[in-house]
């Protein structure tokens, strides 16, 4: 098996165990509400909560594709201007 393959496999098996790990704590913190027929239905997310959410996936995202990469000369936190 190649070092591609690992990778994503890994990664896929990191990222499955992440979700279902948001989900159990998501379905912690809200209460489930009960229809007249008996479905059991989430309260709908506030599209302002959602956003923050997305932006904050974005975000580690972008700081995981920064990890392989190596620091350039004059780049980065210590840059002084």
């Amino acid at each position: 098996m190649n070092l591609r393959t690992r990778v994503m496999i890994i990664g896929g098996v990191v990222g499955a165990l992440l979700g279902v790990s948001a989900a159990h704590l998501y379905l912690r913190s809200v209460s489930i509400e009960v229809d007249g027929e008996g479905q059991e239905r989430l309260p709908s997310i506030q599209p302002g909560k959602a956003l923050t959410v997305g932006l904050g996936l974005l975000t580690v995202l972008k700081h995981i594709t920064g990890l392989g990469q190596s620091p350039e000369k004059g780049q980065g936190r210590g840059r002084k201007r």
